[in-house]
């Protein structure tokens, strides 16, 4: 939480030339109050509400969990292993999604994987229906996305796409990042075990 109210306050405070208030909840909170004016303003509102009704949403699951859900997504993708796999909300460590095979708990993937899990998923389905091997197509993600798979404020996924110049992608109106300039930049922060 504060980091994210933290991401947002900077960016009110630079377009606003106040300093950012303590790192607290409640301190951040306040001057996000404060500038609601400025921030409704700015092409990024929509993501502010989005992102704090999703902070809002995370605390009430915290102190009133509901049931985890649960979806199948496919065969497994080991080797020699035909297990389904099956995708559970907040299972992993910390809280984190994660896919698991029914068959072998060792092959998990979670949240941060699951672009990985998708690409060999995608490669399988390529293989099995014979389709020639070629340069892969890009992969474009939206910020939100971003967000929520590397756990980055969504504030924070806007500078550094700018800081880092992700190529960018726009439809409808929104933009969409490049994965494997997004993967540059945020694989390093990954914790937990390395990606498979």
């Amino acid at each position: 939480m504060i980091s994210t109210l933290a991401s947002w306050a900077g960016l009110a405070a630079e377009s606003g030339g106040r300093p950012g208030p303590k790192r607290t909840v409640p301190a951040l909170a306040r001057r996000l109050g404060e500038e609601l004016p400025r921030i409704a303003a700015h092409p990024a509102a929509g993501e502010f509400s989005r992102e704090v009704h999703r902070l809002a949403a995370g605390a009430r699951r915290v102190v009133s969990p509901g049931p985890a859900h649960r979806a199948t997504v496919g065969t497994c993708v080991e080797p020699g292993c035909d297990g389904k796999l099956v995708a559970t909300t907040g299972a992993g460590p910390g809280g984190l999604g994660e896919i698991r095979c029914d068959r072998d708990g060792a092959h998990s993937w979670t949240e941060y994987d699951w672009s990985r899990l998708r690409r060999r998923l995608a490669a399988r389905s390529a293989v099995r229906a014979g389709a020639a091997a070629g340069a892969p197509a890009t992969r474009w993600l939206a910020p939100q996305d971003v967000s929520l798979l590397w756990r980055v404020p969504l504030g924070s996924v806007y500078r550094l796409a700018s800081e880092q110049s992700w190529r960018r992608e726009r439809r409808g109106g929104r933009s969409y990042y490049d994965e494997q300039d997004v993967r540059r930049t945020l694989d390093g922060r990954l914790t937990g075990p390395a990606p498979s």
